[in-house]
């Protein structure tokens, strides 16, 4: 797909594509997106330190879906809805802490009181951390426009509580939101038809996998703790967000 680095190219080669799509089956898509039948549903998203493990091993890459009506711009702001949270979540964190305050939590000193080593790492995950709230704005970013050129109303950010108020706190809840978003784009990828609405879905699913395994790593997880990974409903995953949206944008 074009314009992959340019988000407003790449928003519009995804509308392109629904539109594109959408004519040529004279209107008719398959219905997206159903209820997953997973062990736990979504306690398993808020759980455990990765979010998605399971008891019942045998269970866990069994989902069942029952299909209800959508559109691809409601499997849009399915998305944008997840990435609304996520981009406010890492703007707060970046408001909040300083690389000072992930020194001083991580090794009880200052950045400058630390060894050059041990400083350099502290800088790292500080300056990853940065990154990934950077990718969750660029995918805001791309997803409201995708959803604007189809003619639809993106959601709007809703107002969150978050409850974080260190940055182990910050980043254990980094941790779950990211093994979230993975298993939320893995549950609605199968129910996509355009061709590249299913691309950038798949290209933000790899990169929220690629930030889960660093928060993973930065949390003293696995960074691959299975072969497999599981997916989850878009109940199962609003469900998991639920208890952090104050409100939802619209008031």
């Amino acid at each position: 797909m074009t314009g992959i680095n340019d988000p407003e190219a790449y928003a519009e080669r995804i509308a392109e594509s629904v539109k594109e799509q959408a004519e040529e089956s004279g209107g008719s898509r398959r219905n997206f997106l159903g209820r997953s039948v997973l062990a736990g549903g979504a306690l398993l998203a808020l759980g455990s330190g990765t979010g998605l493990a399971s008891e019942h091993e045998d269970d866990e890459l069994e989902a069942d879906f029952d299909d209800v009506a959508g559109t691809d711009i409601d499997v849009l702001n399915y998305a944008l809805t997840l990435e609304n949270l996520e981009n406010a979540f890492y703007r707060e964190g970046r408001d909040m802490f300083s690389v000072d305050d992930f020194a001083r939590e991580m090794y009880d000193k200052n950045l400058d009181g630390l060894s050059s080593e041990t400083a350099e790492e502290v800088q790292m995950t500080y300056d990853r951390v940065e990154v990934i709230g950077e990718h969750e704005a660029t995918h805001v970013e791309v997803l409201g426009e995708a959803i604007t050129l189809l003619g639809g109303e993106p959601n709007p950010e809703a107002s969150y509580d978050f409850g974080v108020d260190t940055v182990d706190g910050f980043l254990a809840t980094a941790q779950v939101f990211e093994n979230t978003g993975v298993a939320a784009y893995a549950g609605a990828a199968p129910f996509i038809e355009s061709p590249d609405l299913l691309g950038a879905a798949l290209s933000i699913h790899s990169v929220e996998a690629r930030h889960a395994a660093f928060l993973n790593d930065v949390n003293g997880e696995s960074l691959f703790p299975d072969a497999f990974d599981s997916a989850l409903s878009q109940e199962a995953v609003l469900d998991a967000v639920g208890p952090f949206t104050e409100s939802d944008g619209g008031e």
